[in-house]
């Protein structure tokens, strides 16, 4: 039995889930962030929202309906933490499937009616937030964020987490949730205590996560920095401050400006597999056929050691998916190598003013967010091949 009723346990796991969510959000204010990283702040935010339902539904009978909302949030924030994961792992989000879900799981609720105040509809509940906690395991335990510190134990404490899940949705269908044994195992102490544990190791394993990529994409883009300078590329700072300008007189001037960014991929792969002046040549190469195919009215920068962006005006003849195509048609073309051991190929992505504005950092994760998609979609047209 716990010295704490059910109202006080839901008071305690919203705090505490409130703080978590505060801390995680504020992280990734204060430093740099991407796409998985804002996936997995929404998470925070539907795990806060699922919490303050679950809160309203407590203290009255009358409030059953919020069980609905909260069960919706609770499993579309797991299904994030999948998604972030995925994102991640250079994959698609499969974000429309997450929606649906939550979607799915707060209507079962509501179809259930009043019946069983507590425990009525979280079978549906319990089954979608242990399918995708399933699912963010085995991300957090494959391609790069195996490579990241904490990876590995996320992975693990994930998929304890879907078990506890899948155990409670078939216990709960089998004896049924007010069974004494049921209450014992699986009943609001028990969930209350894991919530709480979940909160805060997911708190600090995303946050040491997100520091970690970073600090590792950091370290590769200062090596290269140093070694590698291509005439005609700006640096990141000389290209923020040239792109700036140049949007502060799109504005004025009303002028649609484009930004293609072109990443490198797999550099990683490469270096691992045939040296570091592979890399090197590798980049030189990008970068060298980016200027070659770039038109004369664009600035060129390179903001990590596989990224290169170019700005320009909307092209009044050839399309920018055009110049994109004739780079990687260019550097697929590139001998890198005296032996001709290996290829690179690049990833592209396309944001325009005229629909993501024309701040530098709004353009720049627009067209940032155009290659993760790009990237999953291949790579998900090479699992095909591989089947």
């Amino acid at each position: 039995m716990s010295p704490f009723d059910v109202p006080t346990l839901y008071v305690v796991t919203t705090l505490v889930t409130l703080a978590a969510g505060a801390a995680f959000l504020l992280q990734t204010m204060l430093r740099r962030n991407d796409a998985a990283g804002r996936l997995w702040s929404v998470a925070f935010i539907c795990s806060i929202f699922a919490a303050f339902a679950s809160l309203i539904a407590t203290s009255s009978d009358q409030n059953w309906w919020a069980f609905a909302i909260g069960n919706g949030f609770y499993v579309t924030g797991t299904g994030l933490i999948w998604a972030g994961a995925r994102v991640a792992n250079r994959r698609r989000s499969m974000l429309p499937v997450v929606v649906l879900a939550g979607v799915f799981v707060a209507i079962v609720r509501v179809m259930s009616g009043t019946d069983g105040v507590l425990h009525s509809g979280l079978a549906t509940t319990y089954l979608g937030a242990g399918v995708f906690l399933a699912l963010a395991a085995i991300e957090f335990a494959s391609r790069d964020l195996r490579k990241v510190a904490l990876g590995p134990f996320l992975a693990v404490a994930l998929s304890l987490a879907s078990a506890f899940y899948a155990a409670r949705s078939v216990t709960s269908l089998a004896i049924g949730p007010d069974d004494p044994a049921y209450q014992a195992l699986f009943g609001p102490a028990t969930s209350s205590l894991l919530e709480i544990g979940a909160a805060v190791v997911g708190t600090l394993a995303l946050s040491s996560i997100q520091s970690d990529r970073f600090k590792v994409s950091e370290q590769i883009d200062a090596e290269f920095g140093q070694r590698v300078a291509i005439d005609g590329v700006l640096q990141p700072l000389t290209f923020r401050e040239v792109a700036e300008s140049w949007l502060m007189r799109a504005i004025r001037e009303r002028i649609t400006l484009v930004m293609l960014m072109i990443d490198i991929a797999d550099l990683d792969e490469v270096v691992i597999a045939f040296g570091r002046s592979a890399g090197d040549a590798a980049v030189r190469a990008t970068g060298r056929v980016t200027l070659l195919h770039a038109p004369t009215s664009s600035v060129i920068g390179r903001l990590a050691s596989q990224r290169f962006v170019m700005l320009m005006e909307l092209p009044t003849t050839d399309s920018v998916e055009a110049i994109a195509d004739n780079i990687r048609d260019a550097v697929l073309a590139t001998q890198l190598d005296s032996r001709d051991r290996f290829q690179v190929a690049i990833f592209h992505g396309i944001a325009t003013t005229r629909e993501s504005g024309a701040r530098y950092d709004d353009l720049l994760r627009a067209a940032a967010d155009a290659v993760a998609v790009n990237a999953a979609e291949a790579h998900a047209r090479a699992d095909e091949h591989t089947i």
